[in-house]
């Protein structure tokens, strides 16, 4: 005996019909969630920090043999969401007086703590491990393996960017990390 479904052709044509139109229904509501799930893949999900960094000071206001510190802020993107206003790190910017404007990264190589200018002994210092600094970047005492990390610096005009690399620490190779 035969079922129902195969005696009638009209039943069994609707059953078609609504099986292929589920199955339309499904594929247009998968296809943009598909889309949607792997757009990171198809496009750089990381943005911000790669670029220099604009410096919040004037290539004119930083003071010759006296480092001033910098915050640098910039904003950040992954693969779905934007931040704003993200901040990467901070730099120390010096002007020697023939030279260029420098910049070394606030990071201490021993461990990672953040050094700070000590201008009546006028030399970076960091606070937890007592190492002490030049201020053109040499260690000068302590247990940091190598001096202070010197970043890019381009100045055009009176912008200053910077370009912030976290390096290693506790090593005596400056190798970037990421």
């Amino acid at each position: 005996m035969a079922s129902s479904d195969e005696a009638d052709p009209q039943r069994r044509l609707l059953t078609i019909v609504a099986a292929g139109a589920a199955a339309g229904v499904g594929l247009t509501l998968a296809v943009p969630a598909a889309a949607l799930l792997v757009h990171p893949l198809r496009r750089k999900t990381i943005t911000g920090g790669e670029e220099p960094v604009r410096v919040p000071l004037a290539a004119a206001d930083v003071p010759t043999g006296r480092p001033v510190r910098v915050e640098l802020v910039t904003d950040r993107s992954d693969g779905w969401v934007h931040f704003d206003k993200v901040k990467l790190g901070a730099a120390f910017l010096i002007r020697e007086a023939a030279g260029p404007i420098r910049a070394f990264s606030a990071v201490c190589p021993h461990l990672g703590c953040s050094v700070e200018w000590d201008p009546r002994a006028e030399r970076f210092e960091c606070p937890c491990h007592q190492s002490g600094f030049a201020a053109d970047g040499r260690c000068l005492y302590g247990p940091a393996p190598r001096g202070l990390d010197e970043l890019d610096v381009i100045a055009t005009g009176a912008e200053l960017r910077i370009r912030y690399r976290r390096f290693k620490v506790a090593s005596r190779l400056k190798e970037p990390i990421g």
